[in-house]
């Protein structure tokens, strides 16, 4: 790299579980939208399992191989590859549509890495292909989930996850938790902290000047049926709204969503996974990203899963995965231009 030359953005994306459909959507999404002259892509995962891709499906991507990465040994407008199979005795040994231990492994070796560039400011975006979380934990017994896994490595004290399409984008209050600590984990900080990560993210990420963002009440009608609506959520949207940001509600769920959809707020934060997911999921299936907010780095991701029964078959559909990949691309592209 020249002496003036600004280095690029960098995004880094892990290729998945190998015996799902990750490494076949992001090729896809790869090849239709290209690397601009001011970002670098990095591709984390392992050689045997694009090679594998290739000769049953006929996908392959132009890609340099790289050992190691240091800060600013990527150039803007190409696509690397760094095999993280060496690093294991068995080599890239992996299964194709099956829940296994040499596929969990891959996987997380994969994040792993990407979250260690991105600690050291080589990388400023992980996009992360879909895993089996169960196959992950056959390693490593606490993952949860990409979320709070980077979290963690992060430290990131506050964080969210929120979902991301054109008509409808929602964050959820809690996350990957059974339904009867729902209520006990809501409180009126940690629901104006999503609302704070959510305003930010529209702003800054989406572009959105004034925000208009709508929450859920957790009970059927609101406070008809329950308290936590009186004594929580509503102190929440007071609270944010006095920090100059457009919140109401809490409103019901089941009008909600309708609203939001058509227009007439830019995100709405659910009290819990399924309230959010059920309606995402029906109207932005294929085009929804999954968005972590409070890390120092961008983090996207298709929201879907492996789809074990179609790995391999060239079937798969990469359009979240492009829609991911155009999201962290926008804001990187967007904080490169603050600097």
């Amino acid at each position: 790299m020249k002496k003036n030359e600004q280095r690029p953005g960098v995004i880094a994306i892990t290729m998945g579980d190998p015996g799902g459909i990750g490494p076949e959507i992001l090729v896809k999404a790869l090849r239709k939208e290209k690397p601009s002259k001011r970002l670098a892509y990095l591709l984390i995962g392992s050689r045997p399992v694009f090679k594998t891709l290739c000769q049953k499906t006929g996908l392959g991507l132009p890609f340099q191989t790289v050992p190691f990465v240091l800060p600013g040994s990527l150039r803007a407008g190409n696509i690397y590859f760094l095999d993280v199979a060496p690093q294991l005795s068995g080599g890239g040994k992996f299964q194709i549509g099956k829940l296994c231990r040499e596929n969990g492994r891959l996987a997380l070796l994969s994040i792993e890495k990407a979250a260690s560039l991105a600690k050291q400011g080589i990388v400023h975006a992980i996009v992360t292909a879909p895993v089996n979380k169960a196959a992950i934990r056959l390693v490593d017994k606490k993952f949860i989930g990409h979320t709070e896994f980077l979290a963690g490595k992060a430290k990131a004290r506050r964080f969210a996850m929120m979902f991301v399409s054109p008509r409808l984008n929602a964050t959820l209050a809690t996350i990957h938790v059974p339904l009867k600590k729902v209520s006990g984990l809501l409180t009126k900080k940690s629901i104006l902290e999503k609302i704070r990560l959510t305003h930010e993210m529209l702003k800054r990420g989406l572009g959105i000047k004034k925000p208009r963002i709508a929450v859920c009440a957790l009970n059927p009608h609101g406070k008809e049926s329950g308290e936590e609506e009186t004594k929580v959520i509503e102190p929440a949207v007071r609270a944010a709204c006095r920090e100059d940001m457009d919140a109401s509600g809490p409103f019901s769920a089941d009008l909600l969503f309708h609203a939001a959809y058509h227009g007439r707020y830019d995100a709405v934060i659910s009290m819990y996974h399924d309230q959010a997911l059920t309606a995402f999921k029906l109207v932005a299936f294929h085009d929804g990203v999954n968005v972590t907010l409070g890390l120092p780095y961008v983090r996207t991701s298709p929201d879907h899963g492996t789809a074990f029964d179609i790995a391999y078959q060239g079937k798969a559909d990469p359009s979240s995965m492009l829609a991911a990949l155009r999201l962290a691309k926008k804001a990187v592209l967007a904080k490169c231009s603050r600097r």
